[in-house]
């Protein structure tokens, strides 16, 4: 599975891209703005998106027009205040177990479907 990442602040980005590695997701680019993202997903074509909770609210026509240009790319939101992970009203995984094993063993499980 091929992931690109819009996580800020890069700390988070680079505990997301080391767990997603880990768990065998290639990361295939890594966007500091909403143009750059747009850029990038149509370019390398990955399969999943990975926003953060508030700045997805940042322009909330993006995950419509991703969607809109691949229905089957999945968009997970990130949130680090309680973690939840979220493909976009499909389902949602919240988790007060911030250890490295549970962040890694939520974002396994979602991906898999």
């Amino acid at each position: 599975m091929r992931a690109v990442l819009r996580i800020d602040p890069p700390l988070v980005r680079d505990v997301f891209e080391h767990l997603l590695t880990e768990a065998g997701v290639e990361v295939v680019g890594s966007a500091p703005n909403w143009l750059e993202l747009l850029m990038i997903v149509e370019e390398r074509r990955p399969e999943v998106v990975f926003l953060m909770a508030g700045d997805s609210h940042g322009d909330p026509g993006i995950c419509s027009h991703l969607l809109s240009e691949d229905p089957h790319l999945k968009i997970v939101i990130v949130s680090t205040d309680h973690y939840a992970i979220s493909d976009v009203g499909v389902r949602t995984l919240h988790c007060n177990d911030l250890t490295i094993a549970s962040i890694r063993s939520s974002l396994t499980a979602l991906l898999e479907e």
